[in-house]
């Protein structure tokens, strides 16, 4: 029942993800927006997501994860419904230019800020219910209900914006309000207790408290996320420019796209990453090729069949990098750190967020295309550190 809860919270916080980055370069288009204004809120709300993962996971390590679960819950519910009603009143004309950007960012922010205690609510208690051997099991568990919101999420936004480009952001707030009900409801209180408040494990005293290529595997997610921020911010301009797709076409195109890669990443992960006894070291060396192939496709396509295709190879990167980066780096520091190594895993796609933005509007200037190419070379980079420096036990 625990992992239930755990992985519809986790579902309903991640299709209101990717509703939004679906959604979000085809309303900045449609109310006047450049590709700058796009990229700050998107940088600028990843920041306070980053900045709050750090601090509710200190919150969660002393409080428990079950109030902070509720926490995350009830602040997506509350941000998305005063975020989708800042763009409404800039459909309406009545907030346009700086006003309207003024308070969609403050809005996006303040609702990043508090949601962002949901993902290390999550991951802290499936790491708290586990045991070390199952963990990398255990977090893939939770974590594909990441990669379920993002079937569903762009299918859901792809079926609404028929009605109004809005409309994905008013539904996705019903759906994570009863996950906070059912969480309040259902979710036993002493599944909510840290890891150290309820189990102890003697570490040789010449152990280190966290080992020195946790680091590296913070930086390589959060490289992982860069590059997915970079082709998200892009790639519905680029169908709009390029393609000349209207806005409610391109988010459709988008969202199904989306939606395949994330049909892949769900399969990786039951059918692979679920089922392995495979070291997460060697996984992660899988992973980051596929990442950079799958960009390049990006970048070459000619027509839309071959940017499914790329989907396909970013889907199955994803699938495997995140739980097998977590659960390599949980397992690398002593117990009473590991909230503290989860706050920054979990954190660290918001770090990718921060940059990726901007860089991607910038590039987009200079050329349509060069966001995917720059993606494919940062994940070649970032694949040949993990050969040289990761080492597989």
């Amino acid at each position: 029942m625990t992992f239930r809860l755990l992985f519809f919270s986790l579902l309903a916080t991640a299709m209101g993800q990717s509703v939004v980055m679906t959604t979000l370069p085809p309303l900045g288009r449609e109310v006047g927006l450049s590709e700058f204004n796009v990229a700050f809120l998107m940088s600028s709300s990843a920041m306070m997501y980053a900045l709050g993962n750090a601090f509710w996971s200190r919150v969660g390590k002393r409080r428990g994860y079950r109030r902070l679960l509720i926490t995350g819950l009830s602040g997506y519910t509350v941000g998305t419904l005063i975020f989708a009603s800042v763009w409404l009143t800039g459909f309406q004309g009545w907030l346009v230019g700086s006003a309207l950007f003024i308070a969609l960012l403050f809005a996006r922010t303040a609702q990043a800020t508090i949601m962002s205690a949901t993902p290390p609510s999550v991951v802290g208690m499936a790491i708290a219910i586990s045991s070390e051997k199952e963990r990398v099991k255990a977090i893939s568990k939770v974590s594909s209900a990441h990669s379920l919101g993002q079937i569903l999420g762009p299918t859901f936004a792809g079926l609404m914006v028929s009605f109004h480009l809005l409309a994905p952001l008013y539904g996705i707030t019903l759906m994570t309000f009863i996950a906070v009900m059912l969480v309040w409801r259902f979710l036993p209180a002493e599944h909510g207790k840290p890891v150290g408040a309820t189990t102890t494990r003697k570490v040789p005293s010449g152990a280190r408290t966290i080992q020195p290529y946790v680091p590296l595997l913070i930086g390589m997610n959060a490289s992982v996320f860069l590059a997915i921020a970079m082709m998200q911010q892009s790639l519905a301009f680029f169908l709009i420019d390029h393609h000349q797709l209207t806005t409610t076409e391109a988010a459709q195109a988008v969202g199904l796209a989306m939606m395949l890669s994330a049909i892949c990443a769900l399969i990786v992960q039951v059918a692979l990453v679920q089922r392995t006894s495979m070291h997460p070291g060697n996984l992660i060396k899988i992973a980051f090729p596929l990442l950079s192939i799958g960009y390049l496709i990006i970048y070459l396509h000619q027509q839309t069949p071959h940017l499914y295709v790329a989907m396909l190879f970013l889907g199955s990167g994803l699938g495997i990098s995140y739980p097998a980066i977590a659960a390599l780096a949980s397992s690398s520091c002593k117990p009473e750190n590991q909230a503290t190594v989860t706050g920054f895993i979990t954190a660290s796609p918001a770090m990718g967020y921060i940059i990726g933005p901007p860089i991607a509007a910038t590039l987009y200037g200079i050329g349509h295309r060069m966001p995917f190419i720059a993606a494919s070379v940062l994940l070649a980079i970032v694949t040949l550190i993990a050969i040289t420096h990761l080492r597989a036990r």
